[in-house]
């Protein structure tokens, strides 16, 4: 966050800077208005290009093996363009790399899904989805494992949806 208001400043600042040049370079002087103006401009444009970037610039950045599940858009009456057309401002994604099969039973998965959102720190969850029954449940430190990691009792699995993207990702 302090990242963003940082560099919103700076633009501000260099739009106005640019302005303030070319009427010098020209040897005329600008109008009041048109520095505060131009600065203002630069900083809601900024702000607008990073709201409406931030999905394409995170998931670009992401591993081969990381697959998104699932994106959510939000809008705000403090951000007027997002009223408009509202952007990917979050997502999820499940990580391939370390999603395993239960050695004793196939229909167990484990996953791993990865939870974005902008100027928010990013969370992994770990789920066992099983197949069979389309139940899911967090694996917690609080959670027995057995000696393949898996755990051995599930207290509060609950139901998914057959197009849940979890259950889609982990049973396909």
């Amino acid at each position: 966050m302090f990242v963003f208001i940082f560099t919103t400043i700076v633009v501000g600042f260099a739009c106005a800077g640019f302005i303030m040049l070319g009427f010098r370079l020209t040897g005329r002087k600008a109008p009041k208005y048109l520095i505060p103006l131009t600065a203002a401009l630069g900083m809601f444009g900024y702000m607008i290009w990073d709201d409406y970037s931030w999905f394409d610039r995170v998931s670009s950045r992401l591993p081969p093996q990381v697959e998104i599940t699932q994106t959510y858009v939000t809008t705000a009456p403090y951000k007027p363009w997002t009223l408009l057309v509202a952007p990917v401002n979050r997502f999820s994604a499940i990580d391939g790399d370390k999603t395993i099969t239960n050695p004793a039973n196939a229909a167990q998965k484990q996953i791993t899904t990865i939870y974005l959102q902008k100027s928010h720190l990013t969370l992994a969850t770990t789920r066992l989805i099983d197949c069979d029954t389309r139940l899911a449940s967090f694996i917690t430190p609080d959670t027995a494992l057995d000696g393949n990691g898996f755990p051995t009792q599930i207290d509060d699995a609950k139901p998914l949806e057959s197009n849940d993207p979890a259950m889609v990702y982990a049973c396909e």
